[in-house]
């Protein structure tokens, strides 16, 4: 992923964290990882793209990697991914964004976060959002 994509998304983060959606019921407060780990999930919220009126499913969850290593954060992303897809296939979704935050710090309680996209192809499979696709970012 270019560095470029990732500061895009990771200031559209903070537009998706302002914005919110709609909250999804019956969603995990917490998500138990293949690896053994365990996050604390922020929120899951229905809500759409930007560039489109595209739904989609938005985790957002505090990490404690360092939000400048993209690549273990990603595939820790991946592995949230594999809960919040059960999540939209049943909410009848084809659009799942894992937003990765760092722990608030600060007086005015400030998180930077950075996030990802995968998509349901009509075949039944998802796979991540690549770079041509404008509309990946929540609203």
């Amino acid at each position: 992923m270019t560095r470029g994509l990732v500061a895009v998304i990771l200031s559209s983060c903070v537009i998706c964290i302002a914005h919110g959606g709609e909250p999804i019921k019956d969603a995990p407060s917490v998500i138990h990882l293949w690896s053994g780990r365990e996050i604390k999930v922020v929120s899951v919220t229905r809500t759409t793209l930007h560039g489109s009126d595209e739904p989609a499913v938005a985790l957002q969850y505090i990490t404690e990697i360092n939000i400048n290593d993209t690549y273990r954060l990603y595939h820790e992303a991946q592995e949230v991914f594999d809960s919040l897809r059960r999540i939209a296939e049943r909410e009848k979704i084809h659009v799942a964004v894992v937003v990765a935050n760092e722990p608030a710090s600060g007086l005015i309680s400030i998180s930077k976060g950075v996030g990802w996209t995968w998509k349901q192809h009509a075949s039944g499979l998802w796979s991540a959002a690549d770079e041509s696709d404008r509309a990946t970012v929540p609203k």
